[in-house]
């Protein structure tokens, strides 16, 4: 981004510019650039805004991970629970094998490309907040340096006839000071805009990349759950649910049955 390259050499100009004026708290800004004000109140709402879909970005990848995880893990329990069932299963070992390649292997390449093309450049983009607030603190330092040369100004021209040069030295002050303020504040109302609208060329290659790089790893995962399908009966009708629940609810009713389950310990 180079129009954010050229922001940085304007707040280096800004605070060089300075010469011989302090710091002080003063001077009310909340009106003293209407047009700032709004181009800050659009910035602020950028800012929350990438935060909060950069954390998302965060989250999902964090989702998916978690995801893969667990059902690797849930299908080396459903082995070690089966264990010592004598008879032969094959649908445990197909969706042990399955889940461990999505993995070790799917999950880590969703992974890589995910890094690179959704979450590095978002992250890259709100990179940029925190200069643009140093920027925007920076402009609130000048404008009290001004406000601070203006009042010592006062003064001098109060008391001209005991220090014409006073007055000189002092005039000197204020315009250095307006000259660093104005030029970071022009620079501020010019940039914001240009970060704000940049944001669509960030974006949207990176939705792009994130919708195909979701399509690839769904697709490597239900290629893996189609090799486990072929273990499953399949559907032969609407009634296929109710059956298994009766086949579920009758092993219930003879473990129900069992005398432990019935007495009172």
């Amino acid at each position: 981004m180079s129009f954010w390259n050229n922001t940085k050499k304007t707040v280096a100009k800004a605070g060089s510019g300075l010469r011989g004026v302090g710091g002080a708290s003063g001077g009310a800004l909340s009106a003293s650039d209407p047009e700032f004000n709004e181009q800050e109140q659009r910035f602020r709402n950028l800012e929350r805004r990438a935060m909060r879909l950069l954390q998302e970005t965060k989250d999902y990848r964090g989702s998916i991970s978690g995801m893969t995880t667990a059902q690797r893990a849930l299908a080396t329990n459903l082995t070690a629970f089966l264990l010592d069932v004598q008879r032969p299963q094959d649908y445990q070992a197909a969706y042990r094998q399955a889940t461990t390649h999505i993995d070790q292997t799917s999950q880590p390449q969703f992974d890589e490309v995910y890094v690179k093309t959704v979450l590095e450049p978002m992250a890259q983009y709100c990179g940029f907040l925190p200069e643009f607030n140093k920027a925007i603190k920076k402009r609130k330092g000048l404008h009290d340096d001004l406000d601070k040369a203006r009042r010592a100004l006062a003064k001098e021209q109060a008391k001209a006839a005991e220090d014409p040069m006073a007055v000189e030295r002092a005039e000197m002050d204020v315009q250095y000071a307006e000259s660093a303020y104005n030029t970071l504040n022009s620079a501020l109302i010019r940039e914001i805009p240009k970060l704000i609208n940049s944001r669509v060329y960030v974006v949207d290659p990176c939705f792009e990349a994130f919708v195909k790089s979701q399509l690839q790893f769904f697709n490597d995962s239900l290629q893996q759950m189609d090799s486990v399908m072929r273990y499953v009966p399949q559907e032969a009708g609407p009634n296929d649910d109710r059956i298994l629940n009766e086949r579920v609810e009758g092993v219930m009713n003879q473990v129900r049955g069992l005398s432990i389950c019935s007495m009172n310990v």
